[in-house]
């Protein structure tokens, strides 16, 4: 999430990391097993997809979304209107992260936190360069501790290399928002259209 503050996402009930002041991080799933219809009654479905990286660039200058794609990375100019309320937000990641993913307009995906805020904050310094002891150092933690959510961590999103840490923390996600600053897209699509 780039160019959004703590106070825009007070209605996205989710963790997210601060990498800097200007982009945020968040490691999302969509929550299949709590597929919803917008009466909020609870319905069983599996669906299994390839999601990919989406930079969320948000821009309180336009009226939309506007999304390029390059390889597995999606750069999503879009308007402040999509964080206020997680049934947008989640829909937005369903529609943008799983393109061939086709809900009926009566049921939406919750999207969920694949990694708590602690175990963002111990992979960033593990991205760093730091030791488990280090780490528990920093974070006034035990080095057993850290250890632990470095395996809580590995189960979740598979062996952490450092090329699947740099796409979480790497600089190319600031180079991409100042790329996207200098580069703003001027054809946007209206909110009524259709994201895919």
């Amino acid at each position: 999430l780039m160019n959004i503050s703590s106070s825009q996402l007070e209605a996205i009930p989710i963790p997210h990391f601060p990498i800097n002041e200007k982009v945020r991080l968040m490691v999302l799933q969509l929550n299949f097993d709590a597929l919803r219809l917008k009466s909020n009654r609870l319905s069983d479905n599996q669906y299994n997809s390839q999601p990919k990286v989406l930079n969320l660039i948000c821009d309180d200058h336009i009226n939309g979304i506007k999304i390029t794609n390059v390889a597995d990375t999606s750069l999503v100019h879009l308007d402040l209107t999509f964080f206020t309320s997680f049934e947008k937000f989640s829909s937005l990641i369903a529609d943008l992260a799983y393109a061939d993913l086709k809900l009926s307009d009566d049921f939406w995906l919750p999207a969920q936190s694949l990694l708590t805020h602690r175990e963002m904050e111990v992979l960033h310094h593990v991205y760093h360069g730091k030791s488990s002891k280090q780490i528990a150092d920093a974070l006034n933690l035990s080095a057993r501790t850290v250890e632990l959510h470095r395996q809580n961590c590995s189960k979740k999103i598979g062996f952490i290399t450092p090329r699947s840490l740099s796409r979480l923390f790497s600089s190319k996600v600031l180079e991409t928002y100042m790329w996207s600053e200098v580069n703003k897209p001027t054809n946007y699509i209206n909110d009524g259209q259709s994201l895919a």
